[in-house]
C-alpha cells in the first residue's frame, strides 16, 4: 500500500472510530421519562406560558399565589406552598428555530424544582416548615427583580419564625438568605440545607458524548455522575468550598452555600410508591441560636442556560470556583475552549456563525500550512520514487531483510521520512472533535443560522435529497437526511483520492470508490455545521495538495482522468 493509500485508509479509519457509532445509535426517539406522576399526591400541575405565568396554584391542602420572578433573561415564579422555585422559563430562547415558538421551559412543578430550609437534630420536637407549609409574602412587591428582592416567613406557632430572602441578577443567578428568630425559651441547633429535585429526565441528551447528569466541584476536584450510577448506589462526599448541580446539554442548574464549615453533598434517588426523584443537595454544620436571637444561612442558586461567558464570569468573580467545568468541552477541552473563542470573535465581525466557520477553517489552514505544507511534499516525493520501490520488490520480494535494507537506503538518499506523510491526519482530526464538541454543547451554537434553509448549525441537515429538499412531503430516517453540503462533502473526498494515482490492488480501488458514499452516509448525523467546515477544508486541502504537486512535477491523476495532462512548467 503505497503513502497515498494510507493517508486515506487512516482518515477512514479515524473517522469511522470516532463517529460511527452515531448511525448504529441514532437519537430518533426521546427518552422514557422516569415518572411524570408528581412528588407529592396532592400536587396539581399547572401549565405555565409565556402569556399566563402570574396564574394561581391550588393543592389540596394548601393554596397559595406565586411570586413572579422577572429579569432579562428568566420569567418564573416562587410557589408561597413550599417556598419552591418551581418554574422558570429562559426568555432568550425558543423551542423551536420559530422565533415566535414558546420560550424553553426548564423548571416546571412537580417535575424539577429548588428549594432550601432547615433540619434539625435528632430528638427534637418543634415544628419544621415542609413542602406543605404556605409562606407569607413580607415584602411589598410580589415580583422578584435585580431591583427588588422579597421576603417571605412562616411561623411555626411555638415561638420559631423562618424568613427566606431572594435576590436575583440581570441573568440566571439567585441569592438567598434564611434565618430563624427564635423567640421559645431555650437553644435551638438547625442544620441548613439546600436542594434541587428532578423527576423528569430531558429528552435530547447527547448519549455519552459529553455529560449529562449530577456533578459537583469539591474543594479541588470535579465529580460527574450518571443518573444510572446514583440509581445504585448514593453518591456523598464532604467539602468545604465548591457548588453541586445538575448539567444538561445546554442548560444547567447549580446550588452553593457561602456559609463557612464543612457541608455534606448528597446525589440520591428518594423511591416511594408513587415516584422516583433524583436529589442533589447539601447540608451545612449545625447553627444554633439562643432565645431572642437569629440563625442564618446564606447560598447561591443558578437555573439558566450555559452561556460561555455568563458562566466564566459567575467563576470568576461569584462563590462558584471553578464552574466554568459546569461546560464539557470534551477531550480535547484545550483546543474546544480556544476554538469556541475564535468562533464567537469572527461572529462578532460576521455576524453569522457558519460564515465564522469558513474562515476559522482557513485560518486554521493558514496555522498549519508549514508543517502540513512539508507534509504533503514528502507525500509527493514517495509518490516519485514508486517505481524504485516496484523494482526493489521485484528483485527481493522473497528477502525481507535485504528488501528492508534498500529502502532505508533509498530513503536516507532521497531524504525521505514516509510518516510524516500521516502528520496531516493526526493534525485534523482533535481539531475536527474539538469543532465537533464545540457545535454539540456551546448554546451560541443552538439555532444559529447560516443560509436559507439552514436554521441551526448545531443540528443535521433539515433537508435532503430523497424527499427531494422538501418538495415530497415525507421525512426520511436520519441516516437518509443527505442535503447540499453532504454532496459537497462526498464530492471534495471523492477528488481528494482522485488527486492520486488509482491503486493497482482491486480490493483497496473498490474500497476508495465506494467510500466517499459510505462517508456521506456518516455524516448525515453531524451537526451541518461540521459538515459545512469538512466539505470546506476538503476543498481547501485539495487546492493545498494540488499546488504542491505542481511544484514537485508530478502529473495530477485528477486531471489526467479528465483527459488532461498538466504541464509542471506552466
Amino acid at each position: 500500500m503505497n503513502d497515498s493509500s494510507r493517508y486515506i485508509v487512516a482518515i477512514v479509519l479515524a473517522m469511522v472510530i470516532l463517529f460511527s457509532w452515531q448511525i448504529l445509535f441514532p437519537v430518533e426517539e426521546p427518552l422514557t421519562e422516569i415518572n411524570t406522576a408528581s412528588v407529592e399526591s396532592n400536587f396539581s400541575s399547572t401549565e405555565l406560558s409565556q402569556t399566563n405565568i402570574s396564574k394561581l396554584t391550588t393543592k389540596e391542602s394548601c393554596s397559595s399565589s406565586r411570586i413572579i420572578i422577572e429579569n432579562d433573561r428568566l420569567e418564573g415564579s416562587i410557589d408561597l406552598c413550599g417556598a419552591k422555585i418551581n418554574e422558570i422559563f429562559l426568555k432568550k430562547f425558543n423551542k423551536t428555530t420559530d422565533p415566535n415558538s414558546d420560550y424553553v421551559q426548564l423548571f416546571s412543578e412537580s417535575s424539577y424544582w429548588v428549594d432550601a430550609g432547615w433540619l434539625a437534630p435528632r430528638g427534637a420536637e418543634f415544628k419544621l416548615p415542609d413542602d406543605k407549609s404556605l409562606w407569607k409574602l413580607e415584602s411589598q412587591n410580589s415580583t422578584l427583580s435585580p431591583s427588588s428582592p422579597i421576603e417571605i416567613s412562616w411561623n411555626n406557632g411555638e415561638g420559631l419564625k423562618f424568613i427566606q430572602t431572594y435576590s436575583v441578577d440581570n441573568d440566571y443567578l439567585f441569592s438567598f438568605k434564611q434565618e430563624v428568630e427564635n423567640s421559645s425559651p431555650g437553644l435551638i441547633t438547625l442544620f441548613p440545607f439546600s436542594k434541587l429535585s428532578r423527576q423528569e429526565l430531558p429528552t435530547d441528551r447527547a448519549l455519552g458524548l459529553l455529560h449529562e447528569g449530577p456533578t459537583g466541584w469539591f474543594d479541588d476536584k470535579l465529580e460527574e455522575q450518571d443518573y444510572d450510577d446514583i440509581e445504585k448506589n448514593d453518591f456523598r462526599r464532604e467539602f468545604q468550598s465548591g457548588w453541586i448541580g445538575i448539567t444538561d446539554k445546554y442548560w444547567a442548574t447549580a446550588i452553593s452555600s457561602s456559609d463557612e464549615g464543612a457541608k455534606k453533598a448528597h446525589f440520591k434517588i428518594s423511591k416511594d410508591s408513587e415516584s422516583d426523584i433524583y436529589r442533589i443537595g447539601y447540608t451545612g454544620e449545625a447553627i444554633s441560636a439562643s432565645s431572642g436571637s437569629t440563625l442564618s444561612s446564606n447560598g447561591l442558586i443558578f437555573i439558566g442556560a450555559k452561556e460561555v461567558d455568563i458562566i466564566q464570569n459567575y467563576s470568576k468573580n461569584k462563590n462558584l470556583p471553578k464552574f466554568d467545568l459546569i461546560i464539557d468541552w470534551g477531550w480535547f477541552y484545550f483546543i474546544s475552549k480556544p476554538l469556541f473563542y475564535i468562533l464567537d470573535f469572527l461572529f462578532s465581525y460576521t455576524g453569522n456563525f457558519g460564515v465564522a466557520i469558513l474562515l476559522l477553517t482557513v485560518l486554521i489552514k493558514l496555522v498549519f500550512f508549514p508543517v502540513v505544507n512539508r507534509s504533503y511534499v514528502q507525500m509527493a516525493k514517495m509518490r516519485k520514487v514508486q517505481p524504485e520501490i516496484a523494482k526493489m520488490k521485484e528483485l527481493y520480494g522473497d528477502d525481507r531483510q535485504r528488501m528492508a535494507q534498500e529502502m532505508q537506503s533509498l530513503y536516507k538518499k532521497e531524504e525521505l521520512k514516509p510518516l510524516s506523510g500521516c502528520l496531516p491526519v493526526f493534525i485534523q482530526i482533535p481539531v475536527f472533535f474539538a469543532l465537533y464538541n464545540v457545535l454539540l454543547v456551546t448554546i451560541e451554537m443552538r439555532h444559529a443560522p447560516f443560509i436559507g434553509w439552514i436554521r441551526d448549525l448545531s443540528a443535521p441537515d433539515p433537508l435532503s435529497v430523497f424527499n427531494l429538499f422538501g418538495l415530497i412531503s415525507w421525512t426520511p430516517p436520519q441516516i437518509l437526511m443527505i442535503g447540499v453540503f453532504h454532496l459537497l462533502f462526498g464530492l471534495t473526498f471523492m477528488l481528494q483520492t482522485k488527486l492520486n494515482p488509482a491503486p493497482t490492488d482491486p480490493i483497496q480501488k473498490t474500497l476508495f470508490t465506494w467510500m466517499p458514499i459510505f462517508m456521506i452516509f456518516i455524516a448525515a448525523n453531524f451537526p451541518i455545521g461540521l459538515v459545512i467546515y469538512w466539505a470546506w477544508n476538503g476543498l481547501l486541502s485539495i487546492m493545498q495538495q494540488a499546488y504542491i504537486m505542481r511544484q514537485q512535477g508530478m502529473e495530477i491523476a485528477l486531471f489526467a482522468s479528465f483527459g488532461k495532462k498538466e504541464n509542471p512548467n506552466d
